[in-house]
């Protein structure tokens, strides 16, 4: 009998179907992949096996008792665990204080002003930092540990519970391929001696394949393919609205020596020059001398793992960091001391990691709201551009026709809440606003991370189009892949230094 039972789970969110008449089962001690394109409904079914969600229809049972009607932390002292995208620890406890917090929850304590959990299990939580490798560094504030290490900590409170059933919500997100491939040997073999079935959502292809046992794919709210990773890999309804044509992975033979056009620049004076910047979060510093040009109509890449300085980079040369020196100079204009809006204005655009866009508006509205009607490029200087180069490199006008054109995932969903869209799908209306603000440049924040590899891969065809119209892209990035395939050239960033 299999430990987890799922039959005829539907859940919709309005006129939306996110789960439609989804049924599987997984057994003790197999890992079960679940992945299909951004949008597909891995999440809302995750959410409906953890308790977050409640199904429209359906059944889930866990060792044939109903988990339907329970909250999450009830599922917890059931032996339900859960990591996710992004990992949840308290930085300010040190590394064995997180895991014995999670073993009071365990066993059903409550926090107390009046009783101090120091010593609370510190055996029992030391033994647990060992099973992940961490017990060497188990005085160390959690702020403290690389992202690498923050994840095994995860890891380790999730099995303070003692799970019979775990689920991992792309488990190796934000991670180097070192480090996805250590986490998840790690989690087999944790898996192997203790019985754990896990469900894992991926959208590392190499993770899964290399680590799943089994593979579910949904693609618009159902259960399209079920199998083993080989056949799954070679299933061409899976390749055609998932993998796409794998150039963004690095698979696909047009990706070899023909990626992209490669512009000569044809001015002197790049469009962005950075000299000597450096930046800081309070005390610490995290970008060190920087120094990096790009040309008009080029695409660069800032190439590092996680935690590297990347986003920091970026956010330095918006006026986003609390904090930085060095000079940035961007279509002739010195913007080092610019406020982000300042910057908007001469036409920089920035799409950040995180999304932000608003939930609680429509699609339509997200991208109304971005157009500046009085932004233009009369207020630019004579000794910033010439009238020749006024003429010759006016970026495009976006227009909402154009975005949908550039975008039809978005065009199909105009009227449908922000909130409502999966986390490649906001990625998309991120970019797609950016454009409706005309930028003559555009700083990109990982566009490839947490989504879909046919998503990636739109991402990239975007970027392209993006400089065969003139526009210039500073992009970080963590898959290297995608970066060749996409850039002009690159940088590499390791612990906030630049090199080319």
């Amino acid at each position: 009998m299999s430990l987890l039972n799922v039959h005829h789970l539907n859940k919709a969110f309005g006129g939306n179907h996110a789960v439609n008449d989804v049924s599987f089962s997984l057994q003790a001690g197999e890992l079960l992949a679940l992945i299909g394109p951004n949008g597909a409904g891995k999440s809302t079914t995750f959410n409906l096996v953890n308790g977050q969600l409640a199904p429209d229809n359906g059944s889930i049972t866990l060792d044939g008792v109903s988990l339907l009607g329970r909250k999450p932390h009830e599922l917890w002292r059931m032996g339900v665990s859960r990591t996710f995208q992004m990992a949840q620890t308290f930085g300010s406890l040190t590394v064995a204080e997180n895991v014995q917090m999670a073993l009071l929850s365990a066993d059903g304590h409550s926090l107390s002003p009046w009783q101090r959990a120091t010593h609370y299990r510190r055996a029992d939580a030391l033994q647990l930092l060992e099973s992940v490798q961490l017990d060497t560094q188990a005085k160390r504030p959690c702020s403290e540990l690389a992202y690498g290490d923050v994840k095994r900590l995860e890891l380790a409170m999730a099995l303070a519970n003692e799970p019979r059933l775990l689920l991992m919500d792309e488990p190796t997100a934000g991670m180097a391929p070192d480090e996805r491939r250590a986490l998840m040997s790690l989690t087999r073999s944790l898996v192997n001696q203790r019985g754990v079935a896990v469900l894992f959502t991926e959208h590392s292809m190499d993770v899964v394949f290399e680590h799943a046992d089994r593979v579910l794919v949904m693609a618009r709210g159902a259960l399209i393919a079920e199998g083993s990773p080989a056949k799954i890999q070679a299933d061409p309804h899976v390749q055609a609205v998932y993998f796409g044509s794998g150039k963004a992975l690095g698979t696909s033979e047009k990706l070899q020596g023909t990626s992209t056009t490669r512009i000569a620049p044809s001015h002197d004076t790049p469009l962005l020059d950075v000299h000597g910047l450096s930046a800081w979060y309070g005390a610490a510093q995290v970008v060190f001398d920087a120094k990096l040009q790009v040309q008009r109509g080029e695409v660069v890449a800032l190439i590092g793992r996680n935690g590297a300085g990347k986003s920091s980079v970026l956010k330095a040369i918006m006026g986003l960091m609390p904090r930085s020196s060095g000079r940035v100079i961007f279509s002739g204009h010195d913007i080092s001391q610019a406020k982000p809006y300042q910057a908007a204005q001469l036409r920089l655009g920035y799409v950040p990691e995180d999304r932000r866009i608003f939930t609680d508006l429509t699609v339509l509205e997200n991208l109304q709201l971005a157009v500046n009607t009085k932004r233009n490029l009369a207020h630019l200087s004579a000794n910033a551009l010439t009238d020749a180069d006024l003429s010759e490199h006016t970026p495009p006008s976006w227009s909402l026709e154009q975005i949908f054109a550039l975008f039809p995932n978005l065009a199909d969903m105009q009227q449908r809440p922000a909130s409502h869209m999966s986390g490649g799908e906001q990625q998309m209306l991120t970019v797609a606003r950016t454009l409706m603000g005309n930028p003559l440049m555009v700083l990109l924040d990982e566009p490839s991370e947490g989504v879909a590899p046919v998503i990636v891969e739109q991402m990239g065809e975007m970027i392209l189009a993006l400089k065969r119209q003139g526009v210039s892209v500073l992009l970080s990035e963590q898959n290297t892949h995608f970066a060749q395939w996409v850039s002009d050239r690159s940088y590499t960033l390791d612990r906030g230094v630049l090199s080319a």
